[in-house]
């Protein structure tokens, strides 16, 4: 197993694009035209980052975050650079933990909220275990301090009860999308320019 790096908090690009890559497929009938589709688990968070006029001393630490991952064998753990979650968090209302959620499900149950407070946005991204989700309804919790979270793309593991949610800053585990060379373009000793492309890891 691959040991899992920790993205520098400090190595933020200067543009992000951050999607979805599905399972589905779609099957046209010849006789009708209806089409028909079919989705299959593992869906997974795609990410780019651009960085422009990297400074000497930050270019020569991203090169060496990328020379160790070795191409896709590596892992590392990143998140949506674009939500701000480095300096101004997403808020956390409570010590929220998991208390049950099922593998291939799109929601889970969650204790330990602040009782009665819109604890999640729709939009907002939530750690469970290692796995990246996004929250597609506002979330409320109740009296006890229990809620639902409904999430994309499924749950792709089974996390026991007690399982920590993590809400200040979620991160999921990447690899690099393909084997290509990342090629760091630079004008030596001044500024470097590179663009990356990663892909959500099921397993590390």
């Amino acid at each position: 197993m691959s040991e899992v790096i920790d993205w520098p908090v400090d190595l933020i690009p200067s543009d992000m694009g951050l999607g979805l890559e599905t399972m589905t497929r779609t099957f046209e009938s010849p006789w009708t035209g209806s089409v028909q589709t079919a989705d299959s688990p593992g869906a997974k968070v795609v990410m780019q980052v651009t960085f422009r006029n990297l400074p000497a001393d930050k270019a020569r630490r991203l090169e060496a975050l990328i020379f160790s991952l070795d191409g896709q064998r590596g892992r590392v753990r990143m998140w949506d650079f674009a939500a701000r979650l480095v300096g101004s968090p997403q808020p956390v209302h409570g010590a929220p933990i998991v208390t049950e959620a099922l593998a291939m499900r799109t929601s889970l149950t969650s204790s330990g909220w602040a009782p009665n407070t819109l604890v999640l946005r729709l939009g907002d991204w939530v750690q469970v275990g290692d796995e990246l989700k996004r929250v597609i309804a506002d979330v409320t919790s109740d009296l006890s301090g229990a809620a639902l979270i409904r999430v994309a793309p499924m749950l792709r593991a089974n996390h026991p009860s007690g399982t920590p949610l993590v809400v200040d800053r979620p991160c999921g585990v990447f690899r690099i999308k393909d084997d290509k060379a990342a090629t760091f373009n630079r004008v030596p000793g001044v500024f470097t320019d590179v663009s990356l492309s990663f892909t959500e890891a099921f397993y590390p």
